[in-house]
């Protein structure tokens, strides 16, 4: 078995393990069992409180085949990809490292599609200073 990082380990997968983060869980509970998803959540904060964890559970809720609730399943087809990362319909930006043109224009090529295999797409954005102090992630549903 490959090596995994402590981070990706042990990522909180449901809204219900996010720690510190109650009121965030509840509000985004509530827009997903109301069926009242904003088209954009912004996550705001010093590195290390979950911004990226939050956007990916939010991805996964509003994308699983069989939510119970608010909470996704963890183990159809979306929730997996997801989760390992490997969904082609979530789209992780790193502003730091996606400075160039070219890679502005691969990203404009890649978002303008609608969504392959899920409901809605999902990105995760950080801008140049959010990257450098882990201070930014958006999904733009």
């Amino acid at each position: 078995m490959a090596y995994q990082t402590l981070y990706l380990k042990y990522r909180s997968q449901r809204f219900g393990e996010l720690v510190g983060q109650d009121a965030i869980a509840q509000t985004l509970r509530n827009a997903v069992e109301q069926g009242r998803v904003a088209h954009a959540y912004l996550f705001s904060g010093v590195r290390g409180t979950g911004k990226t964890s939050t956007a990916r559970i939010l991805a996964k809720a509003i994308n699983c085949l069989d939510r119970k609730g608010a909470e996704p399943c963890g183990v159809c087809a979306n929730c997996v990809e997801i989760a390992s990362g490997a969904a082609v319909d979530l789209i992780e930006i790193d502003a730091a490292s996606n400075r160039g043109i070219d890679e502005i224009r691969d990203l404009r090529e890649r978002v303008k599609y609608l969504p392959a295999v899920c409901g809605l797409r999902a990105r995760d954005h950080r801008t140049a200073q959010d990257s450098a102090d882990g201070g930014l992630a958006l999904p733009a549903l």
